[in-house]
């Protein structure tokens, strides 16, 4: 088999592999006669690990044609394709800009639990993958803390969170934070207008005062 031919283990797409396979083996100079003896006799060179594994175990000439032997082993692995497909899945959830780790968290969490046999790994990565490195001081927080001491299980990014991001998140986001909010900026309008009070009228405004004509002084 040439060199540039991809190997496969069991854990991707397996219609992907046949099709590389196939284009592979067409590509070389080959009679079409010759093409679907090729294709048989030679995919178990293809194959590693598992699948390898699965392929030495088939009875011997229990298969007779490379389609019959493509189907037997996209339906060994179409299970692969799946755990494939959910891989993307968690991998595409990215934190919004604004969103609270908080809520992020539970929307993962939400994502996760729609997708069966998700390892615990792949969701830590994942998560970490899908913090925005652009968004607030407290994610920032949190990945610095995830950078410095990486975590390998859910129960670690939770301990993470509670240590160094969720009292933040309480802080600002609390209606008693806003509320001093409010009161801080009604008590700085409050003092500019006291201290525009004190400056008195503008000059400006002092030589647009009306003139008042007043008696003229008695002689001397």
């Amino acid at each position: 088999m040439p060199p540039y031919l991809k190997i496969y283990d069991g854990t991707t797409n397996p219609e992907d592999h046949i099709i590389h396979y196939v284009a592979t083996v067409k590509g070389n100079d080959l009679s079409k006669e010759e093409v679907p003896s090729v294709l048989l006799k030679k995919f178990g060179e293809t194959l590693t690990g598992g699948a390898l594994t699965w392929y030495s175990q088939l009875p011997t000439r229990s298969i007779a044609t490379f389609e019959e032997m493509a189907d037997k082993f996209i339906t060994a692995y179409v299970g692969a394709k799946k755990a494939e497909a959910r891989v993307k899945d968690i991998f595409a959830i990215r934190q919004m800009h604004g969103e609270r780790i908080r809520d992020f968290l539970a929307r993962f969490n939400r994502v996760i639990m729609s997708l069966p046999n998700v390892t615990e790994r792949m969701a830590v990565a994942a998560f970490q993958n899908g913090l925005n490195r652009n968004g607030s001081r407290a994610t920032r927080k949190l990945l610095s803390r995830l950078m410095k001491y990486p975590p390998t299980t859910w129960e670690e990014i939770h301990n993470a969170y509670c240590a160094k991001v969720r009292a933040d998140e309480d802080d600002i986001n609390s209606p008693t934070q806003r509320l001093m909010s409010l009161q801080i900026e009604a008590k700085k309008d409050h003092r500019n207008e006291g201290q525009r009070d004190q400056l008195g009228p503008r000059s400006g405004q002092e030589r647009h005062q009306p003139y008042v004509r007043t008696s003229a002084p008695p002689p001397p």
